[in-house]
């Protein structure tokens, strides 16, 4: 099996070209049982503490406005993505993303990757974002080949380089924030 490995920027190296992998893998909304695994998954990639993030993860479920989508083999959580609501707050920059869907946090193991688990999260997550909204958002730093690719085929355009977005560490000239319409699905 091909393995990823993590590059600077805490995204997997694309591997272009590689033969996706067959897995009998369930996405579903994610529930309270899940948390300790996504916790660590995020953790995995970006640091911090686990504990902390059970708890942020704890209170997205229990927010209408959020979703936590999971991908599962055999009972065991091998893949994360989440949706979040964002709101123009009348104190925010003047370069802020707009009010909208954003989708957050796609994760899946390293021994899993190479499966689609990706797209299947990111389908699951387009679906019930298209139950509430008519467009979706997504950012990713610029040099993440990977999901880049991946939401091009969901239909996903640049918006612009030049945003922030609130409690985001971005550097600036890094990042890209795309869009998708829902309406045509």
């Amino acid at each position: 099996m091909a393995r990823a490995r993590l590059v600077t920027g805490g995204f997997a190296e694309y591997q272009p070209g590689v033969g996706r992998q067959s897995a009998d893998v369930q996405v579903r909304p994610g529930v309270l049982r899940d948390l300790d695994a996504c916790a660590e998954l995020i953790v995995s990639r970006t640091g911090g503490s686990a504990a902390e993030r059970r708890e942020r993860l704890v209170a997205d479920l229990a927010n209408p406005e959020r979703y936590i989508a999971v991908a599962v083999v055999d009972d065991e959580v091998v893949g994360y993505g989440g949706v979040i609501r964002h709101e123009l707050s009348p104190d925010d920059p003047p370069k802020t993303a707009p009010s909208g869907y954003y989708l957050i946090g796609l994760i899946v193991s390293p021994d899993w990757r190479r499966h689609g688990i990706g797209e299947l999260l990111t389908r699951d997550r387009i679906r019930w974002t298209a139950e509430r909204a008519d467009a979706v958002y997504y950012f990713a730093n610029q040099a993440n080949s990977a999901i880049l690719d991946l939401n091009q085929q969901f239909g996903f355009t640049e918006v612009t380089r030049d945003f922030t977005f609130p409690r985001a560490p971005l550097e600036p000239g890094t990042c890209v924030l795309l869009r998708a319409g829902l309406n045509d699905r």
